[in-house]
């Protein structure tokens, strides 16, 4: 593996590469508020990253020069943590240090995570995520990341469910060498243009007053078999998810509406909505058979589910909604980590 030497010589240039935008992928997206607008829902993004990504990031341009250590402080009564991140740089580590409050759920792991990037951002990592100016992006029936909550729209408490995409980042925030997908999928673009209909379905906003049209599938119509099969199939699909979560039958239709709007028995739903409820269902289904394989007990699994949402959890009925893929990766995550760094007893 090829590393940077952290030597007086070339400090320069590794504060240039510690300090290097981030592939937008790295980039994670947080709501601070919403608001109506037009007729539709828009959410106020904030970009931050990840622990992971920053521990990455020093592995690839330091290698093994640098280490980290962590100080439980007290400020007028409230927990702290100080984070001490340091760097060799010839013969000697020269360390740059900063502090954040212990989180509200994990105090301990939540509040090393806030202040490791806080003292990243003294080495100029992710620094230049500070100066970028604000974002707003519209609630959609698809996109990138997933919203659900309750935020204060003008001025009442409105809960708020759909996805939104990320902003896009201006040049000055994306690597030299970063080339849109747009560009990459020119060429197909030219050769097989989608119906306009279509696309316009494809990002049309959630509504405060009633959900986006569905979307249609692109491409020459299935024969009547074919539908048939994929219906069922899909019924297949998510049958399977209910049953290995152990969702009683009476609570299946409640979760069909929330996900897709529909009020039929889901066997009878369509396959669009049938497909909403999947990708509903899968990311929870994934994550509690992983638990299993890891002998974790469900207060275990409760525990480590609430770090990462950020919300008291006790029953998995609760996930649905909330476990998205990314969140469900995050915590699997957090798990290997606790695992690896437990002893292990004869």
């Amino acid at each position: 593996m090829t590393n940077t030497n952290c030597t007086v010589g070339n400090s320069k240039e590794l504060l240039e590469k510690l300090s290097a935008p981030f592939h937008p992928s790295e980039i994670e997206w947080r709501v601070q508020s919403a608001t109506e607008r037009n007729g539709a829902y828009s959410l106020l993004v904030v970009p931050y990253l990840d622990s992971r990504a920053i521990m990455n990031r020093l592995d690839q341009v330091c290698g093994g020069l640098w280490k980290d250590d962590f100080e439980s402080i007290h400020i007028k009564n409230v927990e702290a943590f100080r984070c001490r991140l340091s760097l060799k740089i010839g013969d000697e580590w020269v360390t740059r240090t900063d502090a954040a409050e212990a989180s509200d759920i994990e105090s301990v792991k939540g509040g090393h995570s806030n202040a490791l990037k806080r003292a990243a951002a003294k080495w100029g990592i992710g620094r230049y995520l500070y100066d970028l100016p604000k974002f707003w992006v519209e609630v959609k029936q698809r996109g990138e990341h997933n919203v659900f909550g309750n935020f204060k729209v003008k001025g009442n408490q409105t809960k708020i469910q759909g996805y939104f995409d990320s902003p896009t980042l201006p040049q000055s925030a994306l690597p030299k060498d970063y080339q849109p997908k747009k560009q990459q999928s020119n060429q197909q673009t030219t050769q097989r243009q989608p119906n306009q209909s279509q696309q316009t379905q494809s990002s049309q906003p959630v509504k405060p007053s009633q959900q986006a049209p569905v979307t249609q599938q692109q491409g020459q119509q299935p024969s009547t078999q074919q539908v048939e099969d994929r219906h069922a199939q899909a019924v297949s699909l998510v049958t399977g998810l209910l049953q290995g979560l152990n969702v009683p039958l009476q609570f299946v239709p409640r979760l069909l509406e929330q996900a897709s709007g529909a009020t039929v028995p889901y066997e009878q739903a369509s396959q669009e909505d049938l497909g909403k409820l999947y990708h509903v269902l899968l990311p929870v289904h994934t994550y509690v058979k992983a638990c299993e394989q890891y002998n974790l007990p469900i207060d275990k699994l409760f525990y480590f589910a609430q770090i990462t949402l950020c919300q008291p959890i006790e029953k998995i009925s609760q996930l649905f909604f909330l476990m998205t893929k990314e969140m469900c990766e995050s915590t699997l995550e957090l798990i290997k980590d606790e695992i690896a760094n437990t002893p292990q007893t004869a």
